[in-house]
Formats: C-alpha cells, structure tokens, sequence
C-alpha cells in the first residue's frame, strides 16, 4: 500500500504543479502540427473515422479524454496514421508529437494511478455461474448453463468482463428454468437440506445406500451370508460386513500394521489374547497365539467357532409369529440330552465310535441306540464301551439314531459325538456344526423358525454353576468374535415377498470399533435413508399386499405381531416430517445467504417465509414449496449479479469485506467464497492487506485454481474451446478428435503448476518441462512409462517447451487441414507480445484451405503477402508463424523449412530460436501483456491508463505468478470502488 500512496502523493503534486507541463509546447509547436497534418480529416465538421481533433484546443481538453490520444498514438505507431495514400509525417515531427502525447499520456496516469475504473453492475458469466453452484450445491456433475446463449469475450479479451455481460429476456427465461431444474436436486433430510447429481427419490435412496455401505467397507471384509430357499427359489441372507480377522491377528505381533487398523478392536483383541481367565473355547485361540501359530491357522479356530455360535436367518419377514428377531442369531449348543443322527450308507460301515470329552468331572449316559430305515422297523443297536456295532443289510437311506444325555452324578460337562471313523489321539473339544431341523409336515412360506440340533453338542446341567459358566465363556467369545460386523446388504433378498425394506444390524461394529463421532455419523446416515425414503409409510402399503399374498396360500396370523409396530411407526414418521418443515425453510434461507454471498436483512428473509407460506396456501406440497423457494433465490438478482455499494462522493473507498470477499473468489476460483473467507469477512479482518494476500496464497494451493488456469490462461491463449474443436479435416487428421482433450489438459496442467508452484511467468515462455499423458505423448514422440498424466522433464531437448510448443495453441492457430503462419503470428503478435496490428484491408483474398500441389504451405503464404495492400502487415506477422512451421495443423513435429527473419531483423530458426527470442529481447513485452491480461482478468474490465503505474511495478517485479497476484489483490484498483458521484459522472 506505501506503493500505491506514494503514486497518488506523486500524482496530487503533477496535479499541482504540473499542469503547465507541455502547455507552452502545445501551443507553439503540437497545436499547428494537428492542424496542419490531422485537421483535414479529423476535423468537428469531417470526423473521418469519428474522430474529432479539432475540439482539443489545449493540454485540459487532451487529459480529459486519454483514451482517445491512446488511440492516436497506437495509429500512429501502426504506420496508420496518417493513412499510406497522404503525405506522410516527418522523422522529427512523428517524434515530437508521439514523444508529447506519450508524457502527458503518463502524466494522467500517475494523476490517476489506483482508479479502481468504472462500475459495471457484473453478472456472473456462464462459467462463474455453473461453479457457483457446483459449489453452493457440492455437485460436481452439474451443467446448469449448457443450453444458455454463449458469453462473449469484453475487457481484455476474458467472458468474465462486465461490458459483455448483459442480460436479455431470452437469458433471463434460461436462468428460471435452470434455477428449477438445480432445485429439484435439492434432498430434504431430518436436519435440513442437500443437493444430490439425481433428481428422484429413488435415487436419493441409493445414494444414501452407497454411504452406508461406504461407511461399513472401512471397518469390514466382505463375506457371505447362509443360502435360503423358498417355494422353490433360491434366496440369499446377505453378503455380511465380516471382521478380516487375519489382519488383525497379524497386527498383535506387527506394529506397522497395527498403526493401520482400528485400535479400538485391536484393543480389544490383544486385552483377550492375553487374558489369564478361563475360556475353554477362547484358550484354544490363545495356546495357538502363544505357541507362534499365523495368523491363517487362528482364523481357522475362530471362524469353525463362529459357525458352531452364530447362524444366519431370514430377514424379509423379522418380527413375524415365531421368527427370527435378528439376522445374526446366536446359537448356544448347550442340552441335558440330544438325540444323535448319522445318515449310514447302505454297506460299508460296520462299527460307530462315541466320543466324549470332559469339562470338569462329567461323563455321559448313552441310550436307545437303533437304525432307522425309510418302510422298516426300528432296529436296536448293542453297544460295547464307546463303540456301537453296525448290523448288516441295514437298506437304504438307513439312519442311526441315539440319545446322549448328562450322567445325573455329573458336576460338569461333556462334550458327545458320534463318529464314523475311529479317533486318534486325545480327546479334544471341537466346534459343533449346526443342524437346521425339517418339520415332520410340509410348512408354508409364513411359518416360524425350524428346531435345531446339534453333530458335536455340550451336555450340562440345565440350572447347574457350570452352564452359567459356558454360557458367560460362549457369550465373551461371541462378543469378541462376531460372525459378521453388520449386515452390508442392507436391501433383503431372502424372502419371495419381502417386508422388511431396509435392515439395520451394526451393534457388533459399534461396540467393537466405532467412537462416538463414528456413531453419530452412521445413526445421522440411517436416519437420512429412513426420511428420504420414506420407509416407514412405504412399509404400511407392503404389509396390506403381504397379508393379502398370506391369505391365498399362508397362514396371514403369522403377521399380525408386526400390524401394530408397522403402523405406529408410519405415524411416527409423519409427526417427524411435520417436525422438520421448519428447518427445511430455515435451510433454504441459509441456503439463500451463501448464494446472494451476503446476510439477509430481516426484511428479506420474511419476504422469502412469505413466499414459502403462499405456495403452502396454494395447495403446493412442502416439498414442492420449499423447491420452488429455492428455485426464487436463484433467480434473484443478488445471486446473478456481484453488486457492490458504492459510498457517496466521488472519492474511491474501500468494499466491504463481504465484498472484497467476492472479489479475491471470483478471481481464482470464479465461484463464490468458501468457508474461509466467509469467517474473515464476518470478521472484519479481510480487509487487512496482510490477510487478504494469505488468503489469496491459501486458495492458490486449492484444488480450484483449476478454474484460474482454464477460465485465465486457457481464455488468454485462444485454446479454451480446444477439448471441443470441430473444425479439424478428419481425412487429415484422423486422430484429433481423440486428442484434443489432451491438448487442453496439457495446457491446463501447466497453469495449475504455474499457480501452485509459485513459478516465473518467463517459464510460460522457456519452460523446460509439460505435462503428457501416454496419448499426448505418442503424439510428441516421447518416450515415457504408464497412461497417466505425469510431468515430462527435458522438453526442450525434443524440441518444445511452454505455450509455443502446446500441441493446444499450435492446432488452434491453423487451418483445418494445413498449418497457418499468419494465425500463428498473428496470435503471437498479439495475444502474447500485446503488439497492436492493423485491421486487415477489405477484399483481401482468401487462402485455399488445400495447399495447391506445386506449393508448401510457407510458400502459399509468401506469394499471398507480396500482395502491396497486405505486405505491410505480413512482414510483422509471418515471421514469427514461419518460425512455428516445424510443426503441422495438430502440433506434431514435422521438417520444413522454419528459417525466417523477424521484424526487428533477428534472424532465427525454429521454436527454440523464436523462445529464444521472446525470452531475451522481448521478454518486457511479454511481461507487460501478460501481466496486462492477469490486471484485465481480476479486475473483470478492459486495462486502462490508470493501470498503468501498477503494471509498471508488476513488470520491475521478480516476476514470480504469486507476486503479481500479490500486487494486483493489494491494489486499490482491486479493494476499492469509485464513489456514487464519481460514478455518475461517468
């Protein structure tokens, strides 16, 4: 800021004292040279070209409208001025009248250095319009402005300039449809609202799903649930959430791993491991852990333990008459007695083998042994010690059958099998497989759980100390060893007609890994899928269908359990809805400050509940009416236009913060501000010089200065409609259409790098480095390693290097199907050196698009400017397009002839020559126009004389991107605005 004041303290003494400056030379010597040499054309009567010379009839008159005087010199410098056809200017008369008009030209630009330049009421263009609510919205895919008439460019040369953007009915009609059409991606949820890339409930719900199921794949393997069949069809449970136990175990005895995983569980898990307590089944784990066994065997243990403990039921029907109550069922294979079944082949086994194995001092009693054949009588079996001998001829489908029960005198337990193979070795206890028992009758779809039973069961007293034991043993392993985390599925699948629309089973994942901001987040989840699925009304209309499906061919009491939960939760459910209209209103009105990027008045935020209640008494739907209010906040001017408040006077004054805010966002990101500069403008802290360049270096590291490097560098180079060019010859050029996308990327990937990096600007120029993915670099004849996008070091070397190497500018400065060396001079000429060329005289030819056969390119150009109206011109321009011609229509890299001499004589060869060039004699032009165009862009206006001390000291800077855009938000050009009165006056 010392900078800028300096600069006005100068311009206040120039004000002073200065006014006499090249008032005596005016008089005496520039006044009759005006009349003598411009008068005659330029006169109030003639105005040849409206321009009037005549009126400026001292030093005051001339000050007052620079910009016209801007334009003589400019017409001078061309050689336009006077035209070729009229008597031409003497060497010494075209140096006093430029090097007189140049002095005061600067004098009114110290005079008025730190203009903050006219006020354009700015609407957002398309581009700042589609990011702003992709950010207001957090959805990336939308596309609101794809049918919107096509922002023209204004300013210098950017779509975001406030002359260009101007508002018509047809737009405004545009700008209602799509506020609608954003709106009806807004979800209404428990706690207020969100926008989703869909616009139906349907899919609202499976968004909702994927977060689920995203949030429990964090924690979960996945696995399978048990297979089910009904009337026929065959029915899966479930893919269940399981622990990956094998990682975990790893992890007791890796602690690099270890800093990977839960550390809740794996808490949990080392706590048991090394537990001195009693567990007959958990110290079969831990005698392995101790003695070294991997991790694979120990999942082994665990997981024939998980399904000895746990099963998994049906979960379309829960809750019904004799059903399951969960989906992950505990089963405990704990009797008095069992009756034991082995299915026997119909020869081929002549002896079985009772197995028993004690816990404390207990034995078994065995008892009514006997073959059971399918047509014949029962057949008792002799049993000698542990052995019960097979008769012969025992028949098909044969099935031996006994009763195992607990020796009375028993003060423990036993653990019976029945074998068929003769064991080895000690006895040991084993995981039992679960057994689920057919009903003697043929059953229907609505019936209960089935009996079970068990291969391997445990044999304990019903009320005994001991079963208490085994009981708590069993419970702490199946707390530790969950079959499943939770049921991932979500959606049941296991039953034909299902009720149950959504299930929820994670207590196991809470208890085990969750901390309380995880639990919050998942309850938050289900409680989002409920309300915007709206289940629980939807689960009133299954169950009528249900009911009615179970009168045709079932047994409908079955359900009756589950009538009176169904129905109270409906009405739940709708009191909850009634509950949270408020906050749906309250979230659009929120919703409504972060668009207009301004606290609402009171009186605004009535006007919007107005609004709201009207379309209520319209017999609109809550969620209708809350839409449309959206729909309303985004047709409101302060959300299509950055108005700012001017002060009164004609003394520029700071913005607000709010609006400074404004100004910093939609410079680098062309959105409106984040959280970040919301709180500092809040604060009043953003206009502080210091916080605002922090703030301006924070969001250059942001992933959105992606916007900056396409809306800014892309706009500034001509090739931001690169990705979507058509124009190219197919027949020549089959592989554009597939690269073009590339081409864009490369650029913006270079700007990115530029931005984040803090690199010089030179480097757009002499950059030794891009960025390829395998495509680009096919086309480059690079050698590099994998598909992806990576930077390429060394460029130079394969004969490119920055902007002038760009597949991107090189294919867009042609023709469709040959190059062109005056696009690309022109385009070099102008858009990067800011040199200022002459409008093409009417009636020159045009160029065939095919090269004639007996012709290169080059020399399709050269006989075309040894035309004498268009020499002039050409020999400005073709030189640099010359330099450019070792490449064709798509940038790829050819032999030709590229020798040429530019303008000021250089002689070069090629793009490095030409880089060369650029970089050692005209590198201050370069700067100039680039930091002229960086100016234009933030500032949203054309540069004028004003701006010119500050580029001036952007130029003597070191040049590095972060200092200029240092320079440009510290300056009063950037956080000031003009006056009311000034403003009128303009």
């Amino acid at each position: 800021m010392k900078h800028f004041n300096s600069i006005r303290a100068f311009a206040t003494c120039l004000a002073l004292h200065g006014v006499a400056f090249g008032a005596d030379d005016f008089q005496s010597s520039i006044l009759p040279l005006l009349k003598e040499r411009c008068n005659s054309c330029h006169s109030t009567k003639k105005q040849k070209g409206d321009l009037d010379l005549e009126r400026f009839a001292s030093v005051a008159d001339i000050k007052r409208e620079p910009m016209i005087w801007e334009g003589v010199l400019d017409q001078i410098h061309m050689g336009e001025m006077p035209p070729k056809k009229e008597p031409q200017l003497a060497a010494e008369q075209k140096k006093l009248l430029t090097k007189w008009v140049q002095d005061r030209l600067e004098e009114v630009a110290l005079a008025s250095a730190g203009d903050p330049g006219p006020v354009v009421l700015r609407r957002l263009s398309n581009m700042e319009y589609t990011y702003t609510l992709r950010d207001l919205t957090g959805v990336e895919s939308l596309d609101p402005a794809k049918e919107f008439p096509v922002d023209g460019a204004a300013g210098e040369g950017f779509t975001n300039a406030g002359a260009a953007l101007v508002m018509s009915p047809a737009l405004l009609s545009k700008y209602l449809d799509a506020a609608k059409d954003i709106a009806s991606h807004a979800v209404l949820t428990p706690q207020g609202l969100s926008f989703s890339s869909r616009n139906s409930q349907r899919d609202w719900t499976d968004e909702v799903l994927a977060k689920i199921r995203a949030f429990y794949a964090q924690f979960t393997a996945s696995g399978s649930g048990a297979k089910v069949q009904a009337q026929g069809i065959n029915l899966d449970t479930g893919d269940s959430g399981v622990l990956p136990l094998e990682q975990y175990l790893a992890a007791t005895r890796d602690d690099q791993l270890a800093a990977k995983l839960n550390s809740k569980y794996l808490g949990k898990l080392r706590a048991a491991l090394e537990g001195k307590e009693s567990n007959v089944i958990l110290d079969l784990v831990r005698q392995q852990w101790r003695a070294g066994a991997s991790a694979a065997q120990m999942v082994e243990t665990i997981t024939q333990w998980q399904k000895a403990l746990w099963r998994f039921s049906s979960i379309g029907h829960i809750g019904k008459l004799n059903g399951p109550k969960s989906w992950q069922v505990p089963v405990l294979p704990l009797t008095a007695s069992e009756v034991l079944r082995v299915k026997l082949p119909a020869s081929g086994v002549t002896k079985l083998y009772l197995t028993s194995f004690a816990i404390g001092k207990a034995s078994a009693v065995w008892e009514n042994a006997r073959i059971v054949t399918p047509g014949q009588q029962d057949r008792p079996v002799s049993i000698s010690g542990e052995e019960a001998v097979i008769p012969a001829d025992i028949g098909k489908d044969a099935e031996f059958i006994i009763t195992a029960r607990l020796h009375p005198d028993a003060q423990g337990a036993v653990q019976v099998r029945v074998l068929t193979a003769k064991p080895t070795g000690p006895a040991a206890l084993v995981a039992s497989k679960v057994i689920i028992n057919k009903p003697g009758k043929k059953g229907t779809w609505s019936d209960g759980e089935k009996p079970l039973s068990f291969d391997a069961p445990i044999l304990v007293g019903d009320n005994s100390e001991m079963r208490k034991q085994l009981t708590a043993q069993i419970a702490e392993f199946r707390a530790l060893f969950p079959a499943a985390l939770c049921y991932t599925k979500i959606v049941p699948a296991d039953e034909v007609v299902t009720l149950t629309l959504f299930y929820r089973e994670d207590e196991h994942l809470k208890q085990l890994m969750l901390n309380k901001n995880q639990i919050a987040e998942i309850d938050r989840l289900w409680d989002e899928l409920r309300f915007i699925s709206e289940s629980p009304l939807k689960e009133v209309d299954v169950f009528e269908q249900l009911w009615q499906f179970a009168t045709q061919d079932a047994d409908p009491k079955a359900f009756e359990p589950l009538r009176e939960p169904i129905y109270r939760d409906a009405e739940l459910f709708k009191q909850q809805q009634l509950a949270a209209e408020p906050s749906h209103v309250q979230a659009a009105i929120d919703f409504a400050t972060r668009a207009w990027r301004r606290p609402l008045s009171a009186a605004e935020q009535a006007e919007l509940r107005s609004l709201y209640q009207k379309l209520r008494k319209q017999d609109l739907p809550h969620a209708a009416a809350v839409r449309m209010l959206i729909a309303r906040v985004l047709v409101a001017p302060a959300f299509l236009y950055r108005g700012e408040k001017a002060m009164p006077g004609t003394k520029a004054a700071p913005v607000n913060d709010g609006e400074l805010a404004t100004r910093l966002s939609y410079f680098l990101w062309s959105s409106t501000p984040d959280e970040g500069l919301y709180q500092l403008a809040a604060a009043g802290k953003l206009h502080d010089p210091t916080v605002l360049a922090a703030q301006a270096r924070r969001m250059l590291k942001d992933d959105k200065i992606r916007r900056l490097a396409t809306e800014f560098g892309c706009q500034w180079l001509h090739v931001r409609d690169v990705g979507t060019l058509d124009e190219k010859s197919e027949r020549h050029f089959p592989t554009f259409v597939s690269l073009r996308g590339d081409m864009q990327e490369e650029v913006v990937r270079f700007f990115i790098d530029l931005f984040q990096n803090d690199r010089s600007v030179l480097s757009l120029v002499n950059a030794d480095h891009t960025f390829v993915n395998a495509s680009l670099a096919k086309h480059y004849e690079l050698d590099v390693k994998g598909d992806g996008w990576q930077r390429f070091e060394g460029i130079q070397s394969k004969g490119r290097g920055g902007i002038l190497g760009f597949a991107a500018t090189l294919a867009k400065q042609s023709g469709a199907s040959r190059t062109s060396a005056i696009l690309r001079g022109t385009w070099l000429s102008e858009v990067i050196l800011g040199d200022k060329l002459p409008i093409p005289p009417k009636g020159v030819p045009i160029l065939p698009e095919e090269t004639p056969a007996n012709l290169s390119e080059r020399q399709l150009i050269e006989r075309h400017s040894r035309d004498e109206n268009c020499a002039g011109c050409h020999r400005r321009i073709d030189p640099f397009g010359f330099a450019l011609e070792g490449f064709d229509a798509i940038g790829r890299a050819r032999k030709a002839d590229t020798k040429t001499v530019l303008p000021d004589g250089t002689a070069v060869d090629g793009l490095n020559d030409l880089r060369d060039y650029l970089t050692n004699k005209r590198g201050d032009d370069f700067l100039r126009q680039f930091c002229r165009k960086l100016l234009g862009y933030a500032l949203g206006r054309s540069v004028q004389l004003s701006d010119r001390p500050l580029i001036d000291s952007m130029v003597r800077s070191d040049h590095r991107i972060g200092t200029l855009i240092d320079l440009v938000v510290r300056s009063p050009q950037f956080r000031e605005v003009r006056g009311k009165d000034a403003i009128a006056q303009h």
